[in-house]
This record gives C-alpha cells, structure tokens and sequence, in this order.
C-alpha cells in the first residue's frame, strides 16, 4: 500500500476503462497500516512511527486521494505480519526464482494465505514489484529475526464496500 499513489492510480485508471466494478485489496503490513488505521478511524490520520521491516511501505500518512477513493471504490484493506510479507517472500522466491521484498510480500501473502474476499476469485491481479535491494541472504536474516512471531493465521481484515 505504501503511500497511496499506485492505488490511486490503478483506480483512477480501472474507472477511466469502465472496470469501476473491479474491486481492489490493499494490503500493508502491522506498523506501516496507515490506510487501515485511517478507515478505523473514519478520517484522514497520521500513525505515530513505522514499525515494520517492510519500510518502502513505511508512509505515516496515506496519500489523501487515496483515502478519498476508498469511500468511492470497493477497496479492502487488509494488514498483515512482518512474518507473513517475509514468509511470501521466500516462498515466491521457491515458486517464481525472483526475489521481493517485504513490501511486496504483503500483497503475496493475501493470495499464499487467501483472505476471504479472494477464496471465490478466479482471476486475481497481483502488482509485484520492489525487490532491487533485496537478497536471499537479507530475507533469510528476517526470516530468522522473526522466528517468535507467529505463524500466519492472525489477520485482519477490515472490508469497506462503500462504492463502486
């Protein structure tokens, strides 16, 4: 999710192509939630710090186009563990041979561990990018770091269907 300027604009374009009906996840991971902790509080906020390994999605403040869309587009945030974004990450690396990072492991990690919103999907677009400065040795070191988190299964969901 990150700052919000690809979800703006993949949704700008989605309804600019007649695809407005074409919901959209937004995945972040705990500590760098600042869409997710916007849409609890039903306005634009600030989180107080970024508190993650996934930091390219480390914005304080979502975007406020972004947040404005969400009121307009079907858009379901979704927050997941460092844990998780870093356990997508190796596996992707086991099934694809590319290496993502964390950031990019929290979109993989919606699909790896299906949230409810995708288990009836059968054509899921999922926007992977963001893994020039990662290495194998770099994601095992997290892998290891984050052995006492636990495992997948904790999520939270939060769907706004408002739109769209």
């Amino acid at each position: 999710m990150g700052g919000g300027g690809l979800l703006t604009g993949v949704i700008e374009g989605l309804h600019k192509n007649k695809m407005a009906h074409v919901p959209i996840v937004a995945v972040e991971t705990k500590g760098t939630d600042s869409l997710a902790s916007s849409l609890r509080a039903g306005r634009h906020v600030e989180i107080e710090t970024i508190q993650s390994i996934a930091t390219s999605l480390g914005a304080k403040k979502v975007a406020r186009a972004a947040y404005e869309w969400c009121s307009k587009h079907e858009v379901v945030s979704h927050v997941v563990s460092d844990r998780e974004a870093v356990d997508a990450c190796l596996r992707f690396s086991r099934d694809h041979c590319l290496l993502v990072e964390p950031a990019c492991g929290a979109s993989l990690a919606a699909v790896y561990n299906p949230i409810d919103m995708l288990m009836d999907k059968g054509d899921i677009l999922v926007i992977v990018c963001g893994g020039a400065c990662v290495t194998m040795s770099q994601l095992q070191a997290w892998d290891k770091l984050l052995e006492e988190e636990p495992a997948p299964g904790d999520r939270g969901t939060a769907s706004l269907n408002r739109g769209g």
